[in-house]
């Protein structure tokens, strides 16, 4: 597997390198370009590419193409130019942390439960699709594993078998290999076939961490992060929750129960002030008269179920046709309810009339107006007696 023209699998903690350009094609203002040796990672095995600068300008992709290592420069580069690459450190020793802390995790549950990684992806969270479920509490006790594994600091080890050694090799893989194969291996952790970049001792992930699952396919895709990416991800997760426990007035290691009794509370208020807003609609009902053919009926700070429970009373009391509101100018929610009109057949009309949407059944319809107190109570008043109600 290892060519004379990948720097990167002979030292992956290189960061700086001298080569000669061999190849070079040019489109568009960019060179893509081929070197005698090279220290950037093509994008391969989940991993993303590294990226840098070759004489100063980007390398903005990196791709194997019909076996050789080919580099997408932002500027131009001719054949036999003697270059100077300088890879981005960070971001590749971030994408080794990271791969490195997903074979941990999957040979950890390939270990315990038999499960295969069959789905392995590098974005801004690294995505892993495995063949059978876990639940939290499982996922909790890998993670944990996982991170003994870390504060082991075991050696991150290399192996190119020969095929004959290879084939009495118990190791993980994805799909049937060919050829010249390469392990990576951690002592009684995991053996992977992997072409990815590797830190060189489980100690220099420093953490890792499982975000969120979800069932996926009849097994599990969880969300995971290692290294750095997961030291902010808990700092900024343990910022939010401090808020929130300020916020509580609770304990940092008891804001669940503290939203729990705050969502209890809530629930009960509701209830109250649902049963209020019942008792009010009520009262407000009883001051109209019965029998009458229109009433519009304006309110403040009730909900949609309190007005259809007034228009329906209002109803009942032998009104023709009873509209009730709720809202501001030029922002109310309406509800208007009959027993004797047809109401779809002026849903429309209203709506366009007033600006609103909404519509319903014969006996009710309901929506919102864009306009007025004063239009809405002319408009909807002009409507119904035009028509004779």
């Amino acid at each position: 597997m290892e060519e004379m023209n990948e720097m990167f699998y002979r030292d992956a903690y290189l960061r700086r390198f001298e080569s000669i350009v061999i190849r070079t094609q040019k489109k568009n203002g960019h060179s893509f370009v081929v070197l005698e040796d090279t220290l950037f990672y093509p994008e391969g095995g989940g991993q993303p590419c590294d990226l840098g600068t070759l004489n100063g300008m980007r390398v903005v992709d990196v791709q194997r193409k019909d076996g050789v290592v080919v580099h997408e420069v932002d500027g131009v580069l001719e054949e036999s130019v003697k270059v100077i690459g300088e890879i981005d450190w960070q971001r590749r020793f971030d994408l080794m942390q990271n791969h490195t802390g997903e074979h941990i995790v999957s040979g950890l549950v390939h270990a315990m439960y038999g499960y295969e990684n069959v789905g392995f992806h590098m974005g801004d969270m690294i995505q892993v699709d495995l063949s059978g479920y876990l639940d939290s509490r499982q996922l909790l006790e890998i993670e944990r594993k996982a991170n003994e594994v870390v504060y082991a600091n075991l050696e991150v080890k290399e192996l190119f078998p020969a095929q004959e050694e290879l084939s009495g090799m118990e190791y993980r893989s994805k799909k049937e290999l060919a050829g010249k194969v390469r392990i990576i291996a951690i002592n009684n952790v995991d053996m992977c076939a992997c072409c990815g970049l590797h830190v060189k001792r489980t100690g220099e992930i420093g953490m890792i961490r499982i975000i969120s699952s979800l069932r996926h396919k009849g097994g599990i895709r969880f969300y995971m992060l290692s290294g750095k990416r997961a030291l902010l991800y808990s700092q900024v997760i343990h910022a939010q929750n401090h808020l929130n426990s300020v916020s509580l007035c609770a304990k940092e290691e008891e804001t669940n129960a503290a939203v729990e009794r705050l969502k209890e509370e809530t629930l009960i208020k509701e209830r109250d002030l649902t049963a209020l807003a019942a008792r009010y609609v009520e009262m407000k009902a009883m001051q109209y008269e019965d029998g009458q053919k229109i009433i519009i009926d304006f309110e403040e700070g009730i909900d949609r179920a309190a007005m259809r429970r007034m228009a329906n009373l209002l109803v009942d009391k032998g009104t023709k046709v009873a509209c009730v509101l709720c809202g501001s100018d030029n922002d109310y929610a309406y509800v208007i309810a009959s027993k004797e009109v047809n109401l779809k057949t002026f849903a429309k009309g209203l709506n366009i009339a007033l600006s609103g949407k909404g519509g319903g059944s014969d006996a009710m319809i309901q929506g919102s107006y864009c306009s007025s107190k004063e239009m809405i109570h002319r408009v909807v008043t002009d409507v119904f007696v035009e028509n004779n109600i």
